[in-house]
């Protein structure tokens, strides 16, 4: 088929196409490279081979670079296998409207043959979706789920191929991606409604190939609109996305994709910041970002949400400025006027709609949030928060406004009724700490983990050809914490162990001062340190460090020798028993900062906050975390 020749493509698409194919030629290159790359990869190691990412990061690039997808619309995602080599990799296409996920829905995939020798450009359907429904339907034998699963995708094969037009291509059951594929290349082949076959050797030229996509896309548009018209419905559960991170893709594939994509922004984060960033939100629903002004916190907020598919436009994040005379929590909800009627505030709309909308992640940025006392406006929140438990696999939470908030006005109740903390809430608040803001009180602070931002590199890392990076559209179960008990945490209990004996002897050396921590800043360390041994994004040391630097530390402050002896116990704890800052010393915090530069801690950083406190206690006679 031929751009020329082919009726069912206009010529302004043509036009476009030829357009692209001067500049450059993504699509021959990315088949080209498969084509002829592919068979070897599959011979050497699988972990970190280069053509991971060429098929995760620059393939997605190349398809968005011809325009004949639109980011926003449609989700491009490229798989080689989890852990060992696929035997058939694949480059899918996703209607976000439909799916975003290769286990189901109706999508354009690119597949490669088992030998190497043929990529099929396809429109597919998903089939781990239906295999999972027949097997509960307690079909027991491999044979006859195999059966009942083909069965299922021929019929919608059949029924997509007498409403839609091929546009040209090949609409029979002939395509062949090998012999003795395993079962989900079988279905593969069973589930594909048209296709067409590019063989090495035979490539055709950028032209041909962007109009062949040109014309799937218009067959996905066609379908789209087929189903609208139809009315066709699935059952709830069937329309219930999954974790947003194809089945490949490890968390630390999307923390990477992530990164790129806030890099390709031009802004450029501390090493190990967005991993702990990550780690901070599935941890506990609450984090602070506290830093000089200017240093990207509030822009760290706004390009993660984006990175991870929310957005201004489809109202999934929200940042508020706060204002320095709210006193309680009627700026957040609303209040009834004079006149009876309610009011709303500045998040009731926000959270109902998460509340409706609870497969993915809604982010709220309180800016500047100790403009006014947190405690003050943000308690209600604060106190519900830990009233969140597990029911039927969801996160529930106490009310946080009944319906006598709204007193008589009956429009406000049926329009907000009862409203609950939402389990896909993310709130983030970036604080300046300064003369012209309130400092945080314990119950703030045991309630979140505070990532200080004091890291700045002035020296622009400008690079004019990096490619945009397209986001992801991840769901909550990305972010959505898995424990809210010790006791949920079962499955690493030795490590969980580890985790509170070095925290009890941490505990013991606060004790000094009487700033010991409780149960629940206990549990929170020890979720997020469970989490960071899951996913694997950070060292063991690292992810301490951090803990005592974001949950432990920002609690202290004194004047008092009990503060002093404390920070030096603190010191040795974090840096090593060395010589030469015991309380009776002068000059501790020289030697402090002279130890951290000359060492190797085992908490680098902890140790490095720690020498500043102790400077600020000589200086001062009063220290705290906040400089």
């Amino acid at each position: 088929m031929s751009a020329s020749s082919d009726e069912s493509l206009s010529r302004d698409i043509v036009d476009q196409i030829t357009t692209n194919s001067e500049k450059s030629e993504p699509m021959y290159e990315m088949i080209t490279k498969i084509l002829a790359e592919y068979a070897n990869a599959k011979l050497e190691p699988f972990k970190g081979h280069p053509m991971g990412r060429f098929f995760r990061s620059k393939i997605p690039n190349m398809v968005y670079q011809t325009n004949i997808v639109n980011a926003e619309a449609y989700l491009v995602a490229g798989s080689i296998g989890q852990g060992v080599w696929a035997t058939i990799p694949w480059i899918c296409i996703y209607d976000r409207s439909v799916t975003i996920s290769a286990e189901r829905g109706v999508y354009i995939v690119y597949l490669l043959s088992q030998d190497g020798n043929s990529l099929y450009l396809t429109f597919n359907q998903g089939c781990t979706d239906i295999e999972n429904k027949v097997k509960e339907e307690n079909i027991k034998k491999d044979i006859s789920t195999k059966k009942e699963v083909t069965a299922i995708l021929q019929k919608t094969v059949n029924e997509i191929r007498e409403n839609v037009n091929s546009r040209g291509f090949r609409s029979d059951n002939e395509i062949s991606l090998g012999n003795n594929l395993p079962k989900l290349g079988y279905y593969y082949e069973k589930g594909t409604v048209f296709y067409k076959e590019y063989k090495k050797g035979f490539v055709p030229d950028e032209i041909e190939l962007q109009a062949d996509l040109a014309n799937m896309m218009q067959i996905y548009a066609d379908y789209v609109e087929y189903i609208s018209s139809e009315k066709v419905t699935a059952k709830e559960e069937d329309m219930l996305p999954d974790s947003g991170i194809d089945t490949e893709m490890t968390v630390k594939d999307a923390i990477s994709r992530i990164k790129d994509y806030i890099s390709a922004k031009g802004f450029t984060y501390e090493n190990g910041l967005i991993e702990n960033y990550y780690l901070s939100l599935k941890s506990k629903p609450f984090v602070i970002l506290a830093g000089i002004s200017g240093t990207g916190k509030t822009r760290l907020v706004k390009l993660f949400a984006e990175a991870v598919g929310a957005n201004t436009t489809n109202g999934r994040y929200k940042m508020i400025s706060v204002r320095p005379d709210w006193s309680d929590s009627t700026d957040l909800f609303g209040h009834v006027d004079l006149n009876s009627r309610f009011l709303p505030g500045e998040i009731i709309n926000f959270l109902k709609k998460a509340e409706k909308n609870t497969a993915y992640p809604y982010f709220l940025c309180l800016d500047e949030m100790n403009l006014a006392r947190v405690e003050y406006y943000l308690s209600d929140i604060l106190s519900v928060m830990e009233t969140r438990e597990f029911i039927d696999e969801h996160i529930r939470t106490d009310p946080l406004v009944q319906k006598r908030y709204y007193g008589t006005d009956t429009d406000a109740i049926a329009r907000y009724g009862t409203v609950y903390l939402p389990e896909n809430l993310y709130i983030i608040g970036t604080v300046n700490m300064d003369e012209t803001t309130f400092p945080f009180s314990r119950k703030v602070l045991d309630r979140a983990n505070t990532i200080e931002f004091s890291y700045v590199d002035l020296v622009p890392k400008i690079d004019e050809s990096q490619d945009p990076i397209p986001a992801l559209n991840l769901t909550n179960s990305f972010l959505k914490t898995e424990f809210l008990l010790l006791k949920q945490c079962i499955d690493d209990a030795e490590s969980v162990d580890e985790y509170c004996s070095e925290l009890d002897s941490i505990n013991n050396i606060l004790k000094e001062a009487n700033a010991h921590i409780g149960f629940r800043v206990r549990d929170e360390i020890v979720f997020y340190l469970v989490n960071n041994k899951r996913t694997e994004l950070l060292s063991s040391n690292e992810v301490m460090d951090n803990e005592i630097l974001q949950k432990i530390l920002p609690r202290i402050q004194g004047g008092n020798t009990s503060v002093k002896k404390m920070l030096c116990g603190l010191f040795k704890h974090c840096a090593g028993d060395f010589e030469g800052y015991q309380t009776e010393a002068t000059d501790i915090s020289d030697k402090m900062i002279g130890i951290v530069k000359s060492h190797e801690c085992k908490y680098e950083k902890s140790a490095t906050k720690i020498a500043f406190m102790m400077r600020r206690y000589e200086e001062d006679g009063f220290t705290s975390y906040w400089l």
